[in-house]
């Protein structure tokens, strides 16, 4: 009898330690050379480790001892825009669950402008490229909310307050790469040292939608041309400039991973 209870005591037990130990997300990427946050994508192995659902969008996250970086690369336009006019949130949560108690919101939403209604015209390549340069100068200041040792508010990029480091960037290849450095001890309370216990922690990355531009997949047209640029989306083709107030759900995606302390 005491053998049969010693045996169901060690079956528990390994239960217990595996069923345990199978809740922990894989250890995430450890960045060995600091990222210099300029929006270059030169300083990340490419492509990115992960891609949302419609493949239009990559990132990866990635830590070192004091900092959580995040890169997003996109080259679809639409997105592009998105995430220039609409605004874009990385929440992040040290339990590893997808709380959103802790965010960085850059770039922050633009106002909406009445005079960009088109009335279903095309619009022009330069005129997109300057609405697109333009949405860039205006990106200049980030929000912030939940973090630890400092205060929620609104910061310029270039401010000396915090050690937090944000960049976006239209490349020459037609691609927006969006950095971002975090300093760990506004997250955990801590920098990342000896005797660290590692946990899930969750960051997920919200690019809003903008009334204007109504549903996703909008792509350009295979030509330019030079009468103007049009779209097309998932239910045929549609104009880039025309009005729609069709809100749309913010598009999400959480990575959960374990931070790594390499010794």
């Amino acid at each position: 009898m005491k053998g049969r209870l010693r045996v169901f005591a060690l079956l528990a037990g390994m239960f217990f330690q595996f069923s345990c130990s199978s809740r922990l997300a894989p250890p995430g990427h450890y960045q060995d050379s600091p990222i210099i946050v300029d929006g270059n994508i030169s300083d990340w192995g490419f492509p990115l480790r992960f891609s949302n659902p419609e493949y239009n969008m990559q990132y990866e996250v990635s830590n070192d001892k004091k900092n959580l970086y995040v890169c997003v690369y996109s080259r679809d336009i639409s997105v592009q825009k998105r995430i220039l006019k609409s605004g874009m949130i990385i929440y992040f949560d040290p339990k590893g669950e997808k709380n959103k108690n802790i965010s960085l919101v850059f770039p922050v939403k633009k106002p909406a402008d009445p005079s960009a209604q088109r009335n279903n015209e095309p619009i022009r390549y330069s005129e997109y490229m300057t609405e697109m340069n333009q949405l860039l100068h205006q990106s200049d200041y980030y929000n912030t909310t939940g973090m630890m040792n400092m205060e929620n508010g609104q910061y310029a990029i270039d401010s000396k307050i915090n050690n937090i480091q944000v960049a976006i960037k239209l490349n020459g290849d037609s691609s927006l790469v969006y950095e971002a450095a975090v300093p760990i001890s506004y997250l955990l309370g801590t920098d990342l040292k000896s005797g660290y216990k590692p946990g899930n922690f969750s960051v997920g990355i919200v690019v809003n939608h903008s009334a204007q531009n109504g549903s996703t997949g909008y792509r350009p047209h295979n030509s330019y041309g030079g009468g103007g640029m049009r779209m097309h989306g998932m239910g045929g083709g549609r104009n880039y400039g025309s009005a729609n107030h069709t809100e749309a759900k913010p598009e999400e995606n959480w990575d959960t991973f374990q931070l790594v302390l390499k010794k």
